[in-house]
């Protein structure tokens, strides 16, 4: 395959990771369900970032498919029915997220304090986020000082081994 036909296949190849938001955002404004609209416009807000910061692709891919189960896990209310379901989603969220921020704020590979510093603050805030949500979207969000403390340990557990991973593919890919 020439150099164009392969860019341009690895292009059609990454629809599906900067773009199922936005399309699962439309199917479920469709069917008027407007909290899961929400929930899926920050998944695109995600896949978009990623994107257009040049985060590696691997990166993306990940960052775009865990935004997304976490999304459709809430829809099919996989967090409710499995208790312990959204501690490996904290993990991984809030890792990758971690990595996708601070790549954003620094524009070039960021260093795994930053890292990690980054997820300790957007695990907070998450759970800010769920606080805000169960007294201004739906009381059913859940909000038990344990589970705040297990998240936020989720998260922070998640961002060490996200920075781990990205300080590795550091050393090994530079970024002009």
């Amino acid at each position: 395959m020439s150099g164009r036909a392969a860019g341009v296949a690895r292009s059609v190849a990454m629809l599906p990771v900067r773009w199922s938001g936005l399309a699962l955002a439309a199917g479920f404004a469709i069917t008027g369900l407007w909290v899961e609209v929400a929930v899926s416009m920050l998944v695109a807000l995600a896949q978009v970032v990623a994107w257009r910061s040049g985060l590696p692709a691997r990166w993306e891919i990940a960052t775009s498919l865990v935004c997304l189960v976490a999304a459709i896990s809430s829809f099919l209310l996989l967090y409710e029915k499995l208790p312990w379901w959204d501690l490996p989603v904290h993990a991984a969220l809030t890792g990758l997220l971690a990595v996708l921020v601070a790549r954003v704020l620094h524009r070039s590979r960021p260093t795994a304090a930053r890292v990690i510093t980054t997820g300790a603050l957007l695990a907070v805030v998450w759970e800010l986020m769920e606080l805000a949500g169960h007294h201004w979207v739906d009381p059913t969000v859940y909000i038990a000082p344990a589970d705040t403390l297990t998240d936020l340990l989720a998260g922070l557990a998640g961002t060490m081994v996200a920075a781990l991973l990205w300080g590795r593919g550091a050393a090994a890919t530079k970024v002009p």
